[in-house]
């Protein structure tokens, strides 16, 4: 009795299952099946529908399209000229006929027809059968044609017939487009163009859109009957040839031939449901019907049904399988709950964070462990075995000290969630940087979820370190210079003691860096920072300015000399050789000192003062200490000074040239010059008239040389063609260079520019360099005098016998004077070196094929000293100051007339 009512509980469970689910799943499926439908058929009737519309309206367009020609036609001249040429002589010339045959051929026209006013076809493109017939009274009086043209000439307007079989062209279906000719408003005759209704079966073939049954029906009305004026894929016979009753065609034809149109789901002619749209096409009085079958059209719907069905009986029989397996098992099978344990188990193994779970004691006072993932055992260096079911606090020694376990106890409590920012953990005698987020769960356990964030932290620590420290070598960087110098300046200001701000550049490092490469440079660098470290206090401060300059700041100093005393041992450290990858390197240092509080009290101000004394001990000859001064400083200040005004005075042009001559030995004193030498002056408003030696070294210095040096040789070329053109003046102009220009790539184009400007014949301009720019790089300085010298330029070397000369890069050299300098020449009457040295440069550079020109002359005696010994070209106070432009032009202006 039990095993029966079980079993009738379970069909009934069964059935009532399936009327619930079913029943409403069956209402469902045939809402959605004829809403599916309705909207498929809506769909598909107003594709058919613009489908008609664009049809006719091709055909419209198409009808259109043989009017405006036979109008364009008709009214053409040369085909009205050829019409009255063949009713006068009956014949026609050849290019007349080729310009016809043109027109026909424009549209694909089966044939043109030209018919006289009589109805008489006087020309025909084909030569058919009706050419030389009348219209009116001949064989072909009834065709179409003749209609045409009787309309055409009755009305004077163009139209086109109904298309029918036309005998001439062997009973082709064709229609006919008639316009009359005129010839002062009266017609002579008529044009027809034959169009077959071949040329228009694409447009009613074009099976776009209507798929693999689609089809356009036409038919035309005649009488009671209607004649189908295209081929049937459903009915034999040809075109115009079946007529059939108006009472059994189609449904959808009969509205269309009424003038009626629409769409809807009907029979066509071979009695098949189809989707159909119909129109009438008035320009041809045919009826036409779009049509595509409903079995191809409703495909989708017919597969939706079935698919709909299937899908139906399979959920009636999973349903039923279903039903009867939930009215026998009303519990879960343990095996689910054994498969969720391994997803859970797969879930936690495959996460990279660490989760462990915990149950609390009932007092709170303590934790264990329930499980941890393998990414736990991980971060925590544990096995999973060994902790289980242990407390936290033996488990993980290092939770308290994180403060972990303090945020279970706060969690339990109050619920919720907690999240630890940033905790070291210790595992192993080594820290971890852990992220933990405490949860309570509903039954009360603790879950904890804990990331290793250690390689960020010391991501985050590298970075920091890097804002505040030197990349390559690890000393504290200009910016936290100035924080720890501040600092530090504080410091000695609350005690009462000295610092000592040391500032220190490196001699010739630039050499090295460039011959050797950057990365040889770099490792120089990283010994140099080591050997500073080496001998430095912990509190003294040493960093790395950039480049290759360096500063250490010593603290708590009892007096100044103690500075000196590390300064020295820095000079000797860095002083020794360096082996640097097989290179033994050798580079020395230039040291300057500021102290607190004489001489600053602020960061930037013992930095700078400290960074002028460097400068200082670099103009002492390197490798040397000195302290600033307040000589030091006034002499910065007046360079800065200097260098400012200099630019205003490049603004407002308060540079100006003046020229000194240089004569020959035998020559007259009152003559022309030989040569002028071109000397910069700076006319300043306050200061006065300033020499060149005052403000060209800052100019060099702060690269403002390259705009004087081209001002000066535009300004000096200019003047000396300018006396030129006056007849007056020396035969040669002579400007110097500095080191700086020397150096310029851009000089060549300038020096060239200036020729061609000032159309400077050669050797009419000299450009001076010094002995000591020349012999720096020697090789360079061939080169690029050579160039120069290419370019027609003579080149001389200034200031000879005060440098360092090589006779053998003296001789490779390519000038042509040597001009001996003033420090020789002024005690050449007193004293014998002088006067030697005098001699022998004067005999060598004769012996080298150069000429030599003496400056500095001030007395008689060294004049004539000079002349005995051949010099070529003298030059001093003795012969002219060097004056303005404007004084020697009036001077020599006035000699050229007092002459005359």
């Amino acid at each position: 009795m039990g095993t029966l009512s079980s079993h009738r509980l379970g069909l009934r469970l069964t059935l009532g299952f399936l009327i619930v689910a079913l029943l409403p799943l069956a209402g469902l499926a045939w809402f959605y099946l004829h809403t599916f439908e309705r909207a498929l058929t809506a769909t598909v009737l107003q594709n058919i529908t613009s489908i008609a519309d664009k049809k006719a309206d091709q055909i419209d367009s198409y009808i259109n399209e043989r009017l405006v020609d036979a109008r364009s036609f008709a009214s053409q001249t040369m085909v009205r000229e050829a019409l009255s040429a063949l009713v006068a002589t009956r014949t026609l010339s050849t290019g007349a006929r080729t310009e016809l045959a043109t027109l026909g051929e424009r549209a694909d026209y089966h044939d043109l027809l030209l018919i006289d006013a009589n109805g008489d076809v006087v020309f025909s493109l084909r030569g058919e059968p009706d050419l030389g017939t009348n219209l009116l009274h001949g064989p072909f009086r009834d065709s179409e044609l003749a209609a045409g043209f009787r309309q055409a000439m009755t009305f004077m307007h163009i139209d086109m017939t109904r298309f029918a079989p036309y005998a001439p062209s062997g009973g082709e279906v064709a229609a006919f487009v008639v316009a009359p000719i005129l010839d002062a408003q009266r017609p002579i005759g008529a044009l027809a163009l034959q169009v077959n209704l071949t040329t228009l079966m694409p447009v009613v073939s074009d099976r776009t859109g209507l798929g693999t049954s689609g089809e356009t029906v036409l038919a035309v009305q005649d009488g009671q009957a209607a004649l189908y004026t295209v081929s049937l894929e459903r009915m034999p016979g040809t075109p115009f040839t079946n007529p059939v009753p108006l009472t059994q065609i189609a449904e959808p034809m009969q509205l269309a031939l009424t003038g009626n149109q629409g769409h809807g789901i009907v029979s066509d002619y071979g009695d098949i449901d189809v989707a159909a749209g119909w129109r009438y096409l008035p320009a041809l009085g045919w009826g036409m019907v779009v049509k595509i079958d409903t079995a191809e059209v409703l495909a989708p719907l017919h597969a939706m049904q079935k698919a709909t069905v299937l899908a139906f009986a399979v959920f009636l029989l999973a349903s039923a399988s279903a039903a009867l397996v939930l009215g026998r098992r009303l519990v879960r099978d343990e095996r689910i709950i054994a498969a969720q344990q391994t997803r859970y188990r797969a879930m936690l193994g495959s996460m990279n964070d660490g989760v462990a779970l915990f149950r609390p004691l009932a007092d709170g006072s303590e934790f264990t462990l329930l499980d941890i993932n393998a990414a736990g055992e991980r971060i925590t260096g544990v096995k999973r075995r060994e902790v289980l079911g242990r407390p936290s606090r033996i488990a993980f020694p290092g939770l308290d000290a994180a403060g972990i376990y303090a945020a279970f106890g706060r969690v339990l409590r109050r619920g919720g969630s907690e999240t630890i920012g940033l905790t070291a953990y210790v595992k192993d005698r080594h820290s971890l940087w852990l992220q933990t987020d405490v949860i309570r769960l509903q039954g009360g356990e603790i879950l904890a979820v804990f990331k290793d964030i250690t390689a960020r932290k010391t991501a985050d620590e590298r970075i920091e370190h890097l804002a505040h420290h030197d990349s390559l070598t690890g000393l504290v960087n200009r910016r936290n210079l100035e924080i720890l110098l501040s600092q530090a300046l504080h410091a000695a200001h609350r005690e009462g003691r000295l610092l000592a701000v040391l500032f220190i550049d490196l001699d010739r490092f630039k050499v090295i860096n460039d011959t050797l490469g950057h990365h040889i440079g770099d490792l120089l660098l990283v010994e140099v920072a080591h050997r500073l470290c080496r001998d430095m206090r912990e509190s003294d401060i040493v960093a790395r300015q950039g480049g290759d300059e360096f500063v250490v700041v010593l603290t708590a100093l009892e007096c100044a000399q103690d500075a000196a005393v590390v300064a020295a041992k820095i000079l000797l450290a860095l002083g020794e050789p360096y082996d640097i990858e097989g290179d033994r390197l050798h580079t020395s240092p230039s040291i300057g000192i500021s102290i607190y509080p004489d001489d600053g009290l602020d960061a930037d101000t013992l930095t700078k003062n400290a960074d002028t004394a460097m400068y200082h001990a670099k103009e002492q000859g390197r490798n040397n200490i000195q302290f600033f001064t307040e000589a030091l400083n006034l002499a910065a200040g007046e360079r800065l000074t200097v260098e400012r005004e200099l630019r205003v005075a490049i603004e407002e042009g308060q540079l100006a040239v003046y020229y000194q001559p240089q004569l020959e030995a035998a020559a007259d004193p009152l003559g022309y010059p030989f040569a002028m030498e071109a000397l910069v002056r700076w006319r300043h408003p306050h200061r006065g008239l300033i020499t060149a030696g005052h403000f060209i070294p800052i100019a060099e210095e702060s690269g403002l040389i390259h705009t004087i040096g081209d001002w000066v040789l535009n300004e000096a070329c200019r003047r000396f063609r300018e006396w030129t053109h006056a007849g007056i003046g020396p035969r040669r102009i002579a400007v110097n260079l500095s080191a700086h220009q020397l150096r310029n790539p851009a000089l060549l184009d300038t020096v060239a520019a200036v020729l061609q400007r000032y159309e400077l014949h050669e050797d009419e301009l000299e450009l001076e360099v010094t002995e000591s720019v020349a012999m720096r790089d020697p090789a360079r300085a061939v080169e690029t005098l050579q160039a120069l010298r290419n370019l027609g330029v003579r080149l001389a070397i200034d200031d000879f016998g005060t440098g360092h000369s090589s006779l053998a890069y003296l001789k490779r050299l390519p000038i042509q004077t040597l001009k001996l300098d003033r420090e020789f020449v002024r005690d050449i009457e007193t004293d014998e070196n002088d006067a030697a040295i005098s001699a022998a440069t004067l005999a060598l550079a004769h012996e080298l094929g150069l000429r030599v020109v003496a400056e500095g002359i001030e007395t008689e005696g060294q004049s004539r000293f000079l002349r005995a010994h051949g010099c070529d070209l003298l030059q001093g106070y003795f012969y002219g100051k060097p004056e303005p432009a404007e004084f020697w032009t009036a001077h020599w202006t006035e000699e050229s007339r007092k002459s005359s």
